[in-house]
Formats: C-alpha cells, sequence, structure tokens
C-alpha cells in the first residue's frame, strides 16, 4: 500500500508586500512630481498606485497569504500614497491661493484618511460582508481628486474655484469617516462569476478607459464617490414605502351595509 505524501507547496508571502511596496514607490512618485509642478504626473501616479494597492490585496488572497504584517503595512502604504500625496497635490494644484486656508482643508483630507485607514485595520476581521465597505475608501477618494487633475491640470485657480475645491475635499473626507455603504467593485467583477450583464459592464468600464481615460475616470469615481449618499437615500425611501405599506394592510377593512 502506497502512502500519498503531501508536499508543502511554499508560500509566496513576500509578494503582496512587493506590489505595497511599489505601491509606496508610485505614492513617493507623485510626491515629488508635485514638488516640481508636474500636476498631471502626480495624479497619474496617484491612479498607478491605487490600481497596485488593489491587485496586493487580489494576490494575497489567491495564494493564501493574508496575514496582519500585510494589512498594516497596506495602511501605511496607503497612508503615503492616498491621503499624503493626494492632499500636498490638491494644495499645490488649486489650494494655494486660499493661504492657511488651503493648508487646513488639505490636512482635512489626511485626517480623514487616516481614520478611515484605522477603522478599517480594526474592523477588517470583523467584516462578514465583503461585497460592502463602511465608508468611502481612501483610494477611491484620492482617484477622484487626481481624476479632477487629470481632466484639467490647470492651476490658474481664483479664489471662488479654490472655495468649490475645498468644499469638495471636506465632503469627500467627511464621506470617508462615515458608516455610508459603499459597493465594492472588484468583488462585483472577480469573486463571484462573472455574468452576461457583468461582463458586459466590464467591457465597456475596459474600453471607456483605454479610448476615454480621463472622462472614465472623472466620470466613474464621481459616481462612485455619489453610491453612498444615492444608496443611503433610495435604502431609506423604501424601508418608508414599506412601512406605510404595512400599515394600510394592517387596517381593519370597513364592512359595508348591504342594506343601503
Amino acid at each position: 500500500m502506497k502512502v500519498k505524501i503531501k508536499q508543502k507547496v511554499p508560500r509566496l508571502y513576500f509578494l503582496p508586500s512587493i506590489f505595497t511596496l511599489t505601491n509606496v514607490f508610485f505614492g513617493f512618485l507623485s510626491l515629488t512630481a508635485t514638488y516640481y509642478g508636474r500636476y498631471r504626473w502626480a495624479a497619474l501616479w496617484i491612479v498607478i498606485a491605487a490600481t497596485l494597492d488593489g491587485l496586493d490585496g487580489l494576490v494575497a488572497r489567491a495564494t493564501k497569504t493574508t496575514s496582519d504584517f500585510g494589512i498594516q503595512l497596506d495602511s501605511l502604504a496607503d497612508a503615503v500614497s492616498f491621503a499624503t500625496a493626494t492632499a500636498l497635490l490638491m494644495y499645490f494644484w488649486g489650494l494655494k491661493t486660499l493661504g492657511a486656508a488651503g493648508v487646513f482643508f488639505s490636512f482635512v483630507f489626511i485626517v480623514g484618511g487616516l481614520l478611515r485607514l484605522a477603522r478599517y485595520n480594526i474592523r477588517t476581521k470583523s467584516q462578514p460582508d465583503r461585497r460592502y465597505y463602511q465608508g468611502l475608501t481612501v483610494p477611491s477618494a484620492s482617484i477622484f481628486l487626481a481624476s479632477l487633475v487629470i481632466f484639467n491640470p490647470n492651476t490658474n485657480y481664483e479664489n471662488y474655484k479654490a472655495l468649490y475645491l475645498a468644499g469638495i475635499i471636506l465632503a469627500v473626507s467627511l464621506l470617508m469617516v462615515s458608516t455610508l455603504r459603499y459597493r465594492n467593485f472588484v468583488s462585483f467583477f472577480l469573486v463571484r462569476p462573472i455574468e452576461m450583464k457583468s461582463g458586459l459592464l466590464l467591457a465597456v468600464v475596459i474600453a471607456a478607459l483605454l479610448f476615454r481615460p480621463r472622462y472614465f475616470l472623472l466620470i466613474f469615481f464621481s459616481c462612485n464617490v455619489l453610491y453612498g449618499p444615492v444608496d443611503f437615500l433610495i435604502v431609506n425611501l423604501k424601508k418608508k414605502l414599506r412601512a406605510k405599506q404595512q400599515i394600510v394592510e394592517s387596517k381593519p377593512v370597513e364592512p359595508t351595509d348591504s342594506n343601503k
């Protein structure tokens, strides 16, 4: 009788960390590009860093090398590549004309990003439903703001335009620390079997990204930012309509007088 000896396949624990550290590298490139006034390049490096940030999680799950070390390293990388790099880009690109107020709103984005990352680290193991996130993710918020720069790298911002940008940054920062539900689009496309509808949607996304990248980034991530508030309104509206329907159905029907 032959006994089969199971050979242990060496797990590539370092592989996800390579993606994470490469993410930090592009975040650092974004910081240097902002310093030299190359704002569109700085925004592009942020988008590439976000792509690598998404890949490190997929690689970790695919190779079964998810670890506490990887989670902590990933959050530290995000603090550099997204919270810090994006805040600095926003200040020099559009908020500098506001002076101290511009510094404040840039710092608000860093604070929102760090709080969001800290909350994720605490709750990542206790969150059973991977289809949704609580609050806007830091990479999504960063890509949205970076897409504004890619779409229009012009830095001739007057004070009123800078105030609009400050309002957008404040809103995005609040959405990051909110408890609103946001869809995990990576799991939507990759975790479950690809159906006809999701396959067609993925094809449209790839085509738009290839042929009209700056329009795609701005439109897609604007919709992503708005997803949380819109979903909240729809869910609460459905609850109210359902409650009204239950009240109507629970009312006793008054008997009609047949002698009339």
